[in-house]
């Protein structure tokens, strides 16, 4: 009788617990998520980037509050708003440029038409001897190797993308991206004073290129007053092909009969630039930003564990405007985190009775300039960081392939199929871990932490993980659009984001009504 009674009572609660839950997640609709995202990822916002002329990042930020507002959230700060003070290091394209001299010290050619990477506070000034080094690639199979013979340390060394290998074909970011790591780290090892890249000629697409241009052209960001280290061999100049011909004139070639030469003999034209000396002036300067995370917070019901929370996170900001005046809406990275969590907290804001602990909803900014507003509020935490139990980050998470991928062999093209989920760990918790898993067994999502290594530290989720807080970070994969123009709402699968939400607040809600 009393074991009849005891399960009688715990179906009862269940079944309470069940349909209380299922009124929430209700409130989790595929059209409030499509209105909320057609706003913030609409041109009118211009990327939500800093320092747009229509300052969308800064409405994004209102209509973030106003919502927290509606929902009756608590403020986690003046009117939802956490200032985070930043500085931006960024060259001075003008006083930033080029000079050839001769061997008798008079100027022969001078262009600013190159971009930087800021590397450090201080300006940079490099003379040096040039050697042109090809590709700079080497092929320890097939022995091609553009550096024989060379002399790279103190010099300023000329290269072009890719190599005679992928000369002619098109080939994905990632592979250019790895590609080009690999020459840069090995220039620099060598003592290099600076290296100059420039596309090659023969390259039908250079799309890559032009993404590198604009990453340098946003600079360096950190929060005001911090100091980090200086970038070693951060002098990496990205040029055009008018300033290496130039720099080639006194061999008689220009750039593509060099490289047309290099791909028909199969061999390296590697050689030094012996009558010209190269200047090249880096200035730089630094520029104090106002940014602010938007923060609301659930109380939680327990007098004691109300104390500590369960901190969700989504960044609101994107990339901008390219060089090219296209806009970059960012609809999946990350408005699609940003209005998902919009959703779960309306969600929690509904519940009658309320979690055990009280759960922060935190927008973030900044994170595309290299996770500078989480890394704020980590140092100027709402709760302490020893009361806050878990972070959730949600991170593009509203696209959808036609089909499941077998094995993830690109990250860059990671896109999960209709029942699939990313869960970035650390495997910090194994409670974590066995809550997500038996969550997805519910919902019917099938997860998979093949992005952990690569993903940990590239989104919000890292500032927690480094403190030592188990985190769960949720994604759906990447795509061909990241960070590209093409990332637009009209790609959003959002039945398949109204599934994510369901998973994340399922899965937060377990976490803060825990009694341990």
């Amino acid at each position: 009788m009393k074991s009849r009674i005891l399960f009688t009572l715990y179906f009862a609660l269940t079944v309470t617990i069940s349909f209380s839950q299922k009124r929430e997640l209700k409130s989790i609709t595929e059209n409030e998520l499509k209105a909320h995202l057609e706003f913030i990822a609409s041109d009118y916002m211009q990327g939500r980037d800093f320092g747009t002329q229509i300052p969308g990042l800064e409405i994004t930020a209102e209509y973030l509050k106003s919502q927290c507002l509606q929902m009756g959230l608590k403020p986690g700060g003046l009117n939802f708003t956490q200032p985070v003070k930043m500085q931006s290091i960024q060259t001075e394209k003008k006083n930033t440029f080029i000079e050839l001299k001769n061997i008798n010290g008079e100027t022969k050619f001078k262009s600013n038409e190159i971009y930087a990477f800021p590397g450090s506070f201080k300006n940079d000034t490099i003379n040096a001897k040039i050697v042109f080094a090809g590709y700079g690639y080497q092929n320890n199979e097939t022995g091609y190797n553009d550096y024989k013979g060379l002399e790279l340390k103190d010099k300023i060394v000329l290269i072009m993308t890719r190599n005679p290998e992928i000369a002619g074909n098109k080939k994905d970011d990632e592979e250019i991206t790895k590609l080009e790591m690999g020459k840069l780290a090995h220039i620099f090892m060598s003592g290099a004073s600076a290296i100059m890249l420039v596309p090659d000629p023969l390259n039908p697409d250079n799309s890559w290129f032009e993404m590198v241009k604009d990453y340098a052209s946003q600079g360096m960001w950190q929060t005001e007053g911090s100091i980090k280290e200086e970038m070693p061999g951060s002098n990496i100049i990205l040029a055009n092909t008018e300033i290496a011909d130039e720099i080639l004139r006194e061999s008689g070639k220009n750039l593509k009969e060099i490289q047309q030469e290099i791909n028909t003999s199969g061999k390296p034209n590697s050689f030094e630039i012996e009558k010209v000396t190269g200047e090249i002036q880096v200035t730089k300067k630094t520029e104090k930003v106002n940014g602010e995370n938007i923060i609301g917070i659930v109380e939680g019901s327990d007098p004691v564990l109300k104390n500590e929370c369960v901190i969700l996170t989504a960044h609101y900001d994107h990339v901008g405007i390219t060089g090219k005046g296209e806009i970059n809406n960012g609809a999946d990275d990350n408005g699609s985190g940003t209005v998902a969590l919009l959703e779960i907290a309306e969600a929690f804001s509904k519940m009658k009775k309320k979690p055990r602990r009280s759960i922060v909803f935190a927008w973030v900014t900044a994170e595309e300039k290299g996770l500078v507003g989480s890394e704020y509020y980590t140092q100027n935490p709402v709760f302490p960081l020893k009361k806050t139990v878990a972070n959730i980050n949600l991170d593009m998470v509203g696209r959808s392939a036609e089909k499941e991928l077998e094995k993830v062999e690109n990250p860059e093209k990671s896109l999960a199929g209709p029942n699939g989920i990313y869960i970035i760990t650390g495997d910090n918790s194994q409670t974590l871990t066995e809550i997500s898993n038996k969550t997805c067994k519910k919902l019917g999502l099938i997860p998979s932490d093949a992005l952990t290594d690569e993903f940990m530290e590239s989104s919000d989720q890292y500032n927690f993980y480094k403190n030592g807080i188990p985190v769960l970070a949720v994604s759906t994969g990447l795509h061909e659009d990241y960070h590209k123009p093409g990332d637009d709402f009209d790609k959003i699968d959002y039945h398949k984001m109204k599934r994510i939400c369901n998973y994340t607040f399922l899965v937060v809600n377990e976490i803060a009504d825990q009694k341990n």
